[in-house]
Formats: structure tokens, sequence, C-alpha cells
């Protein structure tokens, strides 16, 4: 019951004693207790029941308020983002002494501003505040508001925690950039990052060359035999676009490290970033994350499914539970949800430590590799994330601490090289260049 929810504060006990001590003070001065005593323990009684009546109306009146919240700027990881709360009482009971506490996400950095304030809400009236807070990608939960009210004289106060209609952010993630240069040299025939086209069987004319016995005679140029007196072939182009599927393992370990520099977030930032480039270039991508529940954005191409893509990415939840499915099993489920006759590249980023899904990944390879896919397991360290921050004496004495960790790192990835599944081992600095540069190499092998 909400009675039982109000409670007193130290002033309701030091006035009671004040009123007792002058009682006791009238009694031994006076031999009894005089009407004016009487009158003021009338008073103080009546003033903590009357401020008792009023925090309990003041209390139910709480679930009434009109709240809003607002996220005034786009969620993108790392920017400021303003939260602004909006409350309007359109009752006739005034609240005194409201105290607000707006409960936002852990992970996020309170940079400007308060998520507490302190007001009076005058019947008919409302207010608003805003403050910011430097984000995360994913999505958060906001806990709720916490709302505190006293009355005038701060004897008793009631608590509560009520939750306004925007509760859930999603915040997404920040596109690894790549030099466009450095794209240009893994990029074939000079072509950047457009589309890409490869010589073989098409439907566009590519260039004429020279006749070789044995080239289709179907493929010469008559025109140009009638012109020059000498036998040309026509050559054409095919589109040498890719399949490509991101797999990210969202695991309680990708978690580690400082927030913003997690083996989690750059998984993120640079499956966004290679989608963005394949996409450009009218390559097919798909992503899916393994958490707690899995997320899809679909297997497409083109700026729409990037922002699929994206939004996607921005559901990774910090908070869930180990994954439910294991990665090979993941693996072997997106393959027969692809179209047929896709021959994709499927790129697993996982902190991988556990030698039974380790087995189960070589299973799933062994089975895609029969269907024509290529699985490449890139395995992120996160002592190599967690070290990063650290320096001299620190980073010596966590380098040892962590040795085993490294120790089953190299052994799982040896493991598997002996099994026949490619394995790619990397750090913080070269994980984007490396994936990107397998690509590009394989980019004629899979079309």
């Amino acid at each position: 019951m909400l009675e039982n929810d109000v409670s007193a504060t130290s002033n309701v006990y030091v006035l009671l004693s004040l009123a007792g001590l002058l009682v006791s003070l009238d009694i031994w001065l006076n031999k009894t207790i005089t009407i004016y005593t009487l009158y003021v323990v009338g008073i103080v009684i009546a003033i903590i029941l009357g401020t008792r009546i009023l925090v309990e109306l003041s209390a139910r009146q709480i679930y009434r308020l009109k709240i809003k919240r607002e996220f005034l700027d786009p969620p993108m990881e790392r920017n400021k983002v303003r939260i602004k709360l909006v409350f309007r009482n359109n009752s006739s009971i005034p609240l005194f002494y409201v105290s607000i506490n707006d409960l936002y996400p852990s992970l996020f950095k309170l940079v400007e501003g308060s998520n507490t304030v302190s007001a009076t809400l005058l019947p008919y009236s409302g207010f608003e505040y805003e403050y910011i807070v430097e984000t995360v990608l994913g999505k958060h939960l906001f806990r709720g508001l916490e709302i505190i009210v006293k009355d005038p004289l701060g004897l008793f106060n009631y608590k509560t925690t009520i939750d306004p209609e925007e509760k859930i952010i999603y915040v997404k993630p920040k596109p690894a950039t790549f030099p466009r240069r450095m794209i240009g040299i893994w990029t074939r025939r000079g072509l950047g990052i457009g589309k890409a086209r490869m010589r073989g069987l098409g439907q566009e004319f590519y260039e004429l060359r020279e006749y070789f016995p044995g080239d289709d005679y179907r493929l010469i140029d008559w025109k140009s035999f009638a012109r020059l007196r000498k036998l040309y072939v026509k050559e054409f182009e095919r589109e040498a676009n890719l399949s490509v599927v991101f797999i990210i393992d969202a695991s309680p370990d990708s978690m580690r490290g400082i927030v913003g520099g997690t083996p989690l977030e750059d998984m993120a930032r640079i499956t966004a970033g290679l989608s963005k480039i394949l996409l450009e270039r009218g390559d097919w991508v798909g992503v899916v994350i393994r958490g707690e529940k899995i997320v899809r954005s679909g297997y497409g191409r083109g700026r729409i499914h990037f922002m699929r893509i994206i939004n996607s990415l921005s559901n990774i939840d910090w908070h869930a539970k180990e994954p439910s499915i294991s990665l090979g099993g993941l693996i072997v489920d997106e393959a027969s949800k692809l179209p047929r006759r896709a021959k994709t590249l499927f790129f697993v980023l996982t902190t991988l430590l556990n030698r039974s899904e380790a087995d189960e990944l070589i299973n799933a390879s062994n089975k895609l590799r029969s269907l024509g896919h290529l699985v490449f397991i890139v395995q992120l360290i996160p002592e190599l994330y967690e070290e990063k921050y650290l320096k001299g004496l620190e980073s010596a004495i966590f380098s040892g601490l962590t040795l085993d960790r490294y120790v089953l790192s190299k052994q799982i990835r040896e493991y598997l090289g002996r099994r026949g599944v490619r394995v790619v081992s990397v750090g913080p600095d070269d994980i984007y260049v490396m994936i990107y540069r397998l690509i590009e190499s394989y980019r004629a092998v899979i079309v």
C-alpha cells in the first residue's frame, strides 16, 4: 500500500522529541501540563499529520503526471546526445520539493548538465530540463525516473520509479574509415570503390583483341575485319560482385576492455565500414549478430540495405546472457538462407576461446566448403585491447597475468588451422586492412 511506502525523516523524530521535552519541562516546573503546552503539542501533531497527508496525496499524484523524454540529437556512438525531460502537472494538487533523477544507461557518460533536478510543481504547471551524455553503440535501456516527493518541512518523503514512454535508445555505430588510396591498390582495374567488373562472359562490351586460333568464331568482329583486314574478337565483361556475410559474436568475452575500445565495438565499426565499401561496389552483404537473441540485417545490396545493416548493429545488447546457439550452428543456418548458387564469403568475428565451439566451427566450415562457400574465422584477442591502454610496468604485469589466455588463443588458432579452417588472428590496429585485403584477394575466385 502507498501509506506504508511513505517514510518519516529524522525531522519528525526531532519535532516529537522537542514536544516531549516541552511536556516534561512543564510537568517539572508546574507539576501539571498547562493549556499552552497542550496547544503546542496539538499543533505539532497537526503539522505531522497534515504533512503526511500532503505527501500521500502528492505521491498518488506522481502517477498522473504527464512525462515525456526526448532525444534531441541523432543517437550515434561517441556523439553527445541531448536528453530532454518534460513534466506537466494537470491537477489542482501541488507537488512540493520534487526531486527527479533520470537513470540513464550505465555505459553512457554524463558530459554536461545534470540528470538530477529539484522543483516544485504547482497546479496546472510544468517544467522541463536537459542534460547531455556521450553514447556507446548498441541497444540501451533507461532504467526510469527516480522521483522523491517531500513536504515543505521535510518531515516525510515518498520514493518511486516510473518509466516514461521513450526508455530504449538504439545507438548506431560509426563505420570505420579506410583510406581510399589503399582501397584503390587492391581494387581490380583501378576502378576504385565503384562497381567492380572483370573480363569474361557477359552482356557489356569490354574491348577488341586480336584473334587467336581456338577463339569462338561467333565473337569475331566482322566490321573491324572489313576496315582493317585483320581478325579481331570482341571481349565482354561480367560483374565481379561478391556475396559476403559478416557474423559478429557478441559474447561477454567480446565486451572486455575499456568501453569505447572493446573488441565488440571494433567488430561493429569494421562490419559497418566494410559493408559500406562493398555495397558501393555492388556486392551482396548480410550481417548477423550472435547474442542472447539473433539479430539479422537480411541479405541484400544498395544504399537502403546499408541502413538495415546499421540498424541491426544498433541492436547489440551489452547486458545479454550467453548466446543460445553455437557459432557453427549459426553459420550453417545462415548458409541455408542464402539464394541458391550464391557462393559466399563468411567472416566470423569472434574472441573464440572454447574448444567445443572450435570443433563445431570445423564441421560447419567443412559443410560450407562442400557447398562452394568460404569461411574465415577472424579471432580478436581481448587482451590486446586491454593492454593497449596500459604502459610500462602495468603492461608487463598484465601480460604476465594473461599469458594463459594468450596461449589458449594460439592453441585454438593452431587447432583450427590444422583442421583446414582459415583463421586470421588480429589486434586492434590491423583487423580492418586484413579483412579487406582478404575480400579483394578472393573476389575473382568466388565470382
